[in-house]
């Protein structure tokens, strides 16, 4: 058996190390890909390749890989592995290369015959010298490949003995001609007799960070995500270092993130592998590398820094000689070769070497405030108050940057380093709610929160703690809004606070009610909240202040709260703090102000895809798919709409799903997908309504709207909309209200209801709210255009088309240009409709928005044109249109039609209004004859 050694340690694909099982292999299909292309086709005849990369990046994987393809193709397979005790034997390696040729050894001559079996030891023949072997061992391989392609593989060429090394170089480099394949694998660096000159090398890098993520997860699910997060920063995408960092944690420590040490353990059989290494460095030299180890910086300025003399620099330069570290002098960096190396070197210390390295480092990090925090806080074993408050205000630092998992594990140090229980309990509530709102890991911070009142028995009154609370029920309960509501309003009702501006829990509290109070959906709720603003002394926060106002909605936001907004927005682009940068986007999404921040908001998405905060990432992607609907990027919201939904699954926030899922009910109905968008927009109302979060049910009901305006269904448009906000008033803290302000008067105009379309235009307008948006202004002008009496329409669909920006919004200005289209067409000035629908169909056509370029089309039809490049092909009809027309045919009325179909008379209208421009016909009359055209497939 083979020492085991990290080179030796057999990975299956997944990076398991079940003996004999064949796995998937992840991550690796482009470096398959290039492997393959390097070698050639088929059964790479004359072809050979060396593959490094450093030990544990798994090579072994990919020449298993390679060597099944090539047996696959065809090819007979030799394989030979370097066994480090074996390195002296000579010819061992070439042993194990050519056991299955032995009974081709007589089929060579006499000379060559001996010679084999002298040198693999077989009988008494004298052990011949090296150059007649090298022959001898070609020959029986080009023999070989005369009948059957052979494919040479050889593992861990480093430790191949001398000899079989020598010989495999030989052959390696004189295979033209022949029907023999050569694949070697060593670790990067390393030394060996073996030839390479003239050969081609392939450096196998490691994972990346998708793959890396994919074979943790195969190997250990139920990993927390913070710690998953560690594990993959340790480890650098070493699949070894990625399945043996979390064989050594403990089951809590898997899933509480407060319980990790600075660096990773390692599992007994890897630890075994690296300590000898470490254990024979000189003590000197050892020091050094634990600096660097629990640095963790790579700034070679700490090794200087903490070098006492020339002497100590030259025991770093052995370290470095004896492949332990390497210096990067582009770059000035230090880091260690492998990354089990740094968790090898920890694991050699002692507790008071450690606690005199990190002593070390807080002396050297004096400029950098969070890291000289926490070294101090690292080299402090009992409680202590001055390092307990320098760790609190370097967890405050990190929060702010959305470093959420380095302030949590910062603030539950402090609380360790507490004497006092009433700062320990303070201190473990701010690490239990950052573990709530910004990591998703609700049994961790759960747990500290449980830690936090057995240390402060006063704590439970705490807006904090009731905060903290209140989001572990709503990802971690069963999301009840009323109960979360309960728990907020009491604790800030307390009064124990003194309504002080200045604290930070309290304001950490009123965000998160007002996230309660939005998602509830009723103006009761708000009330408290409104009440708490008014009593903070001496004044509410702009941003908190901002959001609670905006959140209003107009007409209650006034110029003021606008210029107030304004003020906030004022150097957005320069700011780093996730949480602002969010906070900031809620305050903008009523007045319609998302667009200001696109670019802070990416970069928001960035950090969260990089292990940044995770709550941030998710309201970053929300405020992203509300900006790309409107402005017509689609296929971007479904992108993003579906990461959204696979952060909230993988960490822990189901409470946030619905937004995501109501982008994709909206560009399900748009386009044209309505079966689906109604069952999406159930799914979203079945969950909602028994946790009391009606925000979610009137958003279901926006995304309800267009489907049944897509599918031509005014009358049911009509009764969605007037549930997010009923004819003649703009419904507060309801930003769908404005959304939707378009689609109500639309419905209501194709459902004959004139005074109501009239009296919603009118609330719009006395509300102001074009002035808030170039889409608001859009929306209202588009509005006011399909009220218009016929000797205003000219005037009013003109001026709605020339709203600035309204180029900005493609799909509502294509579908005011289709209202203008079809008005006109209805006046008879059929050359100036089809400008209006030309242009309508083109950009509905664009968008994907398949019903209304159907629409379109259908219209411009009826003016007896086709458009020219518009999609052809048989008109579609649902069965429910042909029933519905065909009843039409044989002289029903609508009503008739309607008791007989169990339908509104509106909602027959409605069909045969849609039916006449998609049939090309301008009256029921000409309904027989179009019906009589159509194919038997043209209704489904």
């Amino acid at each position: 058996m083979p020492e085991p050694s990290s080179e030796t340690v057999r990975l299956d694909a997944d990076g398991s190390q079940p003996p004999g099982v064949v796995g998937r292999v992840v991550g690796r299909a482009r470096q398959l890909q290039e492997i393959k292309a390097l070698l050639g086709s088929g059964t790479a005849a004359s072809s050979a390749l060396l593959l490094t990369g450093e030990p544990g990046v798994g090579k072994t994987v990919l020449l298993d890989e390679i060597a099944r393809g090539m047996a696959g193709a065809g090819a007979q397979v030799l394989s030979a592995v370097g066994v480090r005790f074996e390195t002296e034997l000579a010819y061992a390696g070439l042993h194990q290369l050519l056991l299955p040729l032995n009974d081709r050894f007589d089929r060579l001559g006499d000379t060559h015959r001996r010679v084999l079996r002298g040198a693999l030891g077989y009988g008494g023949d004298p052990v011949p010298d090296e150059l007649h072997v090298r022959d001898s061992v070609l020959l029986l391989l080009r023999r070989a490949a005369t009948e059957r392609p052979v494919f040479i593989v050889v593992d861990d060429l480093a430790w191949l003995d001398r000899a079989s090394s020598a010989v495999l170089g030989f052959v390696a480099r004189r295979l033209a001609g022949s029907r023999i394949g050569f694949l070697a694998a060593s670790r990067s660096g390393a030394e060996t007799i073996f030839e390479r000159d003239g050969l081609t090398e392939y450096e196998l890098p490691p994972l990346d960070r998708d793959a890396a993520v994919e074979l943790l997860g195969a190997r250990i699910p139920g990993l927390a995500a913070p710690v998953r997060d560690r594990v993959l920063r340790q480890a650098h995408g070493n699949p070894l270092a990625l399945v043996e960092l979390p064989a050594a944690l403990s089951g809590p420590q898997r899933s509480a993130l407060a319980d990790l040490p600075d660096v990773l353990p390692l599992s007994p059989r890897v630890r075994d592998l690296h300590a000898s290494r470490v254990a024979g460095l000189p003590a000197e030299s050892r020091r050094l590398l634990l600096l660097l180890a629990l640095d963790d910086t790579g700034d070679p300025g700490v090794l200087r820094a903490g070098s006492q003399d020339t002497k100590t620099l030259a025991a770093l330069t052995e370290t470095e000689s004896d492949r332990l570290i390497t210096v990067d002098d582009t770059n000035r960096r230090v880091a260690f070769r492998h990354p089990l190396m740094r968790a090898a070197v920890v694991e050699a210390s002692t507790l008071t070497e450690r606690c005199q390295a990190h002593r070390a480092l807080a002396e050297i990090r004096a400029e950098t405030p969070e890291r000289r925090a926490w070294h101090l806080g690292r080299a402090t074993l009992v409680p202590d108050e001055p390092v307990a408050a320098l760790l609190e205000e370097a967890g405050h630092r990190a929060s702010r940057r959305g470093d959420a998992t380095a302030a949590i594990a910062t603030f539950t140090r402090a609380a360790e380093l507490s004497p006092r229980p009433a700062d320990r309990g303070r201190r473990l509530t701010r690490a239990a709610y950052l573990g709530a709102d910004a990591t998703g890991e609700l049994r961790a911070a759960s747990e500290l929160l449980d830690r936090a009142r057995h240390a402060d028995p006063d704590l439970p009154r705490s807006p904090l703690t009731a905060a903290t609370t209140a989001l572990l029920l709503l990802n971690g309960g069963d999301g009840d809004i009323d109960m979360a509501h309960r728990l907020l309003v009491e604790a800030i009702e307390s009064g124990t606070h003194g309504y002080d501006a200045e604290d930070e829990g309290l304001i950490e509290a009123l965000h998160v009610l007002l996230l309660v109070c939005w998602s509830g959906g009723r103006d009761a709720l708000w009330e408290p909240f409104h009440a708490a603003i008014d009593r903070l002394k001496p004044a509410a926060p702009p941003l908190l202040s901002a959001c609670g106002r905006t959140r209003a909605g107009p007409p209650r936001t006034g110029l003021t709260d606008r210029q107030e907004l304004d003020s906030i927005l004022v150097g957005i682009h320069n700011g780093d703090d996730p949480g602002q940068i969010v906070r900031i986007g809620t305050a903008c999404v009523h007045p319609d102000r998302l667009t200001d921040l696109r670019d802070v908001s990416w970069r928001v998405v960035r950090h969260g895809r990089r292990g940044g905060h995770v709550r941030r990432h998710i309201d970053a992607l929300m405020h992203l798919c509300q900006q790309d609907f409107p402005t017509g990027r689609w296929e971007e919201a479904g992108t993003l709409a579906a990461e959204g939904l696979r952060i909230c699954e993988e960490r822990q926030y189901p409470f946030f799903s619905w937004y995501f899922e109501y982008h994709q009910t909206l560009l399900a109905a748009v386009h044209g997908r309505f079966e689906e968008s109604r069952r999406l927009a159930d799914r979203i109302t079945h969950w909602a309504m028994p946790r009391g979060a009606l925000e979610a049910v009137a958003f279901a009901d926006h995304a309800r709207v267009l489907a049944e305006l897509g599918a031509g269904d005014y009358e049911c448009a009509y009764r969605h909309a007037m549930a997010i906000s009923s004819a003649g008033r703009l419904a507060s803290h309801a930003p769908q209200a404005l959304w939707s302000c378009m689609d109500l008067v639309e419905a209501a105009v194709h459902t004959r209801r004139t005074a109501e379309a009239e009296a919603h235009v009118r609330a719009m307008q006395e509300a102001g709210i074009a002035a808030l948006s170039p889409q608001l202004a859009l929306l209202v002008a588009g509005s006011a255009a399909l009220v218009a009496p016929d000797d205003d329409v000219v005037v009013r669909f003109d001026r709605a088309l020339a709203v600035p920006g309204a180029q900005d919004q493609p799909f509502d200005l294509a579908r005011i240009r289709l209202a203008y289209g079809e008005r006109l067409r209805r006046m008879r000035f059929v050359t100036e409709a089809r400008a209006q629908l030309d242009a309508a169909a083109e950009a509905f056509e664009r968008l994907g928005a398949e019903p209304w370029a159907e629409r379109a089309a259908g219209e411009l039809r009826a003016t007896r044109r086709s458009r020219t490049g518009a999609k052809r092909g048989s008109v579609t009809l649902t069965a429910q249109q042909r029933e519905i027309a065909a009843l039409a045919v044989s002289g029903m009325t609508n009503k008739q039609i309607g008791e007989r179909l169990h339908l509104s008379p509106r909602t027959v209208g409605s069909h045969l209004y849609q039916l006449f421009p998609k049939l090309g016909i301008a009256s029921r009359a000409a309904l027989r004859d179009a019906l009589a055209s159509l194919p038997p497939s043209a209704a489904f």
